[in-house]
């Protein structure tokens, strides 16, 4: 909704910086426009898929997310931290041609940079992390979780408890540049399209290497109960049923955490 971001975006350009939001989004759109030359098979126009009315919607949910961060978690994007956020991306980019060229469509000018492509993600994340593991907001489902606990602990059904196959070790994750790699060739060939595969439920369930720490620790013997496991959109405990040199056999309790997108139309309402 564009209406209630673009009045959180005025509360907001005061304190973010002197650009107006007008500036804000003719910067976004350049940067865009300097990665859509990178864009593999780009044969349609720029001005076609990306309206100016894209980059005002963008710069005032953008705002809408600082105002936010700022009034519920009490973080101001510095100039240090925007300054931070450069020299990261200028030593650690694994893309210098598209940095160089998104540089290049904002003049070289080091604090629009800073202010149109480093603060965005800069607030983003910062939004996001405190979001994911504040225990105000999701002191709900954390309190299900303990309640589930307790019965998994003295050995009480819980209707919600589902039987899994964990496996102990999870397979390396594709860094990188095999990610790159896997994208440049499907990009340069045709590309056959396959039905996805239905999970075998018997296969063993891949699981995060430091969530397999956590139940190696915690999961010596059958009855065995996890403490609660948080994770960024989620709770959950694991008592085990029968464990194997390769797998445990778990019965699960899952809490999914509040959704980001419900709570923050209802943190950008308390602002108006």
């Amino acid at each position: 909704m564009i209406v209630p971001l673009l009045f959180a975006a005025s509360i907001l350009i005061g304190d973010a910086a002197d650009l107006s939001l007008t500036a804000r989004a003719e910067a976004q759109r350049r940067i865009e426009q300097a990665r859509y030359a990178f864009v593999i098979g780009n044969t349609q126009p720029f001005e076609e898929l990306y309206p100016r009315s894209v980059f005002e919607a963008r710069v005032a949910r953008e705002a809408a997310e600082e105002e936010v961060l700022k009034r519920v978690f009490g973080m101001v994007v510095t100039p240090a931290l925007l300054a931070e956020e450069f020299e990261r991306i200028e030593k650690t980019t694994r893309a210098p041609d598209q940095w160089a060229a998104i540089k290049k469509a904002l003049g070289h000018d080091r604090r629009l940079i800073e202010e149109a492509f480093c603060r965005p993600p800069l607030v983003q994340r910062a939004l996001r992390s405190r979001f994911a593991f504040d225990r105000n907001i999701h002191a709900q489902p954390h309190q299900k979780a303990r309640h589930a606990r307790a019965s998994l602990l003295t050995g009480r059904a819980i209707p919600d408890a589902t039987a899994q196959i964990l496996q102990r070790k999870a397979g390396a994750a594709a860094n990188t540049d095999q990610m790159l790699s896997k994208a440049r060739s499907e990009a340069t060939g045709p590309r056959v399209l396959r039905p996805a595969a239905e999970r075998d439920p018997n296969a063993p369930i891949p699981i995060d290497p430091e969530i397999a720490t956590v139940l190696k620790k915690e999961l010596k013997r059958p009855g065995d109960v996890t403490t609660i496991l948080e994770e960024r959109d989620q709770f959950r405990v694991f008592r085990l049923v029968e464990a194997k040199p390769d797998t445990w056999k778990v019965m699960a309790v899952r809490f999914p955490k509040v959704d980001f997108e419900v709570w923050f139309a209802e943190a950008l309402g308390g602002s108006r």
